[in-house]
């Protein structure tokens, strides 16, 4: 019976398995006897959601969020000589 609920779904399936709170256990069942689906079909559409929602971060937003801290410092004086900087912030704990 599992098998051919297995086949049925027309994308491959990974197992993986989860720890549930005996609350969220109790809910999951709840919801999947409400909608008339599998707990595991209500987890993968949780899945799909969560992750949709997620912002995605493409390779141009990655290299403008670089070219905006490009020169971020550059106005500090403090700043002109990196070694010097580092070792006046670490001269008063060693």
């Amino acid at each position: 019976m599992y098998n051919l609920y297995i086949m049925q779904i027309h994308q491959p399936l990974a197992r993986t398995q989860i720890y549930l709170t005996e609350t969220q256990q109790k809910r999951l069942s709840a919801a999947s006897r409400r909608a008339a689906v599998s707990k595991s079909e209500l987890i993968r559409l949780a899945v799909d959601q969560f992750l949709d929602q997620q912002t995605p971060t493409h390779h141009a937003t990655q290299t403008q969020r670089l070219a905006e801290l490009a020169g971020l410092w550059a106005d500090r004086a403090d700043m002109a000589d990196p070694t010097a900087y580092v070792q006046a912030l670490r001269r008063p704990r060693f």
